[in-house]
């Protein structure tokens, strides 16, 4: 039997089961999030090529696994990205529970971290685009209204992801067929259009954010949060697999030009449309807007550790977003008649939802604010655009996310005790956890030089 198939099965068991018990309360989420980490313990520490015992049989897991032609592998150099894809994941669907999303999230999460995970092992990985917009189509049943009415988000998602995947699998025949060179009049240059239009659309950059802030206007928080940090995760690393694969990538100073170039504009559109917002899921989109670029900015810099910094942003993203989503969906307290601006509020959700988007806009002394650190260290002195451009998110975003917590502070309180002593912990303890992490940052960058190496990317 084979790794990548054992990992496949026990995750489509692992869904059915709690897509069957979706009506059980916490159970589908227990299934769901402990399932993910489950999956992320067997792809990081299963033994490949040798026997081993479970229970008194002998088992010998191989590493690939051929399916029409394609195969997938599960490989020392990827473990590490097909293990964090499951574990950022698992952190969300807790947070599912904790937040009242939809419980189709459970089973159809699992599935597209599935799916994430196989276009992580896919082989030539030039398919894992098709993997990534299958998983963005599952996304589609999650970013649905709550009403059942058509929405702008699934029509946009597909169409998105879909003109993402062609442009990418044309760009990698074309350089199959006329070889990896730099040559301008080689089929492989003429192909780096191709490759950097549909690399920008999956790592959402603008004008192809549209299903974003249409899925923050009419998902749940955590529904919209969850398709769009686990899509652009998958994106941001086909980036840098590709940069790992491709020499003339690596060595094309105009490939870190268009880096520089999308991740400059993700956060002067993004920091703008902050300073502008006032409605608080759509002012998250646009945070994520502004941090997916400063990730890509990190990258652009082709410094040493660029890509670990991208990484290690990709590791705060999940924590940061789900403590928000969890607050945000618990703020209110249930006062049918009472006008918006007078319902009150929950101190322990509205204070986890402003650390966690506090965290997502990278404040000092949370998750989200090393990865900026290092960015500005690593920018000083060599490009001025890029420090302004890192200063200015960081003032927008934190402005805009100030003014939305000030504008909380100014509702009543709930005298009562609605939230549960469930959720309370929860949003505790993920607030807690944004906090040490923003002390103890090793821990969330660790990981990143490992995978690297396991590329070839530096």
């Amino acid at each position: 039997m084979s790794a990548p198939l054992l990992l496949l099965i026990l995750g489509t068991v692992l869904a059915v089961a709690a897509f069957a018990l979706r009506a059980r309360g916490w159970i589908p989420w227990l299934i769901a999030a402990g399932g993910s980490l489950l999956l992320a313990a067997v792809a990081l520490g299963i033994v490949l090529g040798e026997p081993f015992e479970v229970m008194g049989f002998g088992i010998r897991l191989e590493a690939g696994w051929t399916f029409l032609g394609r195969s997938l592998v599960l490989r020392p150099e990827n473990r590490a990205l097909v293990s964090f894809v499951f574990v950022s994941g698992a952190i969300l669907l807790v947070s599912g529970w904790a937040s009242d999303a939809p419980r189709r999230l459970a089973s159809v999460g699992l599935l597209i971290l599935l799916t994430l995970a196989a276009a992580m092992m896919v082989q030539p990985f030039v398919f894992s685009p098709t993997l990534i917009a299958a998983a963005a189509i599952l996304g589609c049943l999650v970013v649905v209204r709550p009403d059942g009415r058509a929405g702008r988000a699934p029509p946009r998602l597909m169409v998105s992801y879909s003109l993402g995947m062609m442009a990418i699998l044309i760009a990698g025949w074309l350089i199959e067929v006329g070889g990896a060179t730099v040559s301008p009049e080689s089929p492989a240059r003429a192909a780096s259009v191709l490759l950097a239009l549909g690399l920008a659309i999956l790592v959402i950059t603008p004008p192809f954010h549209t299903w974003l802030t249409a899925s923050s206007d009419e998902a749940h928080p955590l529904a919209f949060a969850f398709i769009a940090v686990v899509l652009q995760t998958g994106g941001l690393f086909l980036l840098v697999n590709s940069l790992a694969a491709y020499a003339w990538m690596r060595t094309d100073p105009l490939v870190y030009a268009f880096l520089r170039g999308i991740g400059l504009l993700m956060i002067g559109l993004g920091g703008l449309w902050c300073l502008v917002e006032r409605r608080g899921p759509r002012l998250i989109a646009y945070t994520l807007l502004v941090d997916f670029g400063i990730s890509l900015l990190a990258l652009s810099l082709a410094a040493p550790g660029g890509s670990g910094i991208a990484l290690g942003m990709a590791s705060a993203r999940p924590l940061s977003v789900a403590v928000w989503a969890a607050g945000a969906a618990n703020l209110f307290a249930s006062e049918p008649g009472i006008a918006d601006e007078k319902r009150p509020v929950r101190p322990i959700a509205a204070a986890a939802a402003l650390i966690g988007a506090l965290s997502l806009a990278g404040i000092p002394l949370t998750a989200g604010f090393p990865g900026r650190w290092m960015t500005l260290a690593n920018a000083q002195g060599t490009d001025v655009a890029a420090v302004a451009a890192v200063v200015f998110g960081l003032g927008a975003t934190w402005f805009a996310i100030g003014r939305w917590g000030s504008k909380l502070s100014a509702h009543p309180r709930d005298p009562g005790r609605t939230l549960g002593r469930g959720r309370t912990v929860v949003l505790l303890v993920g607030s807690a956890i944004i906090l040490l992490f923003g002390l103890l940052p090793g821990w969330l960058f660790s990981w990143a030089p490992a995978a690297l190496t396991g590329l070839g990317a530096g």
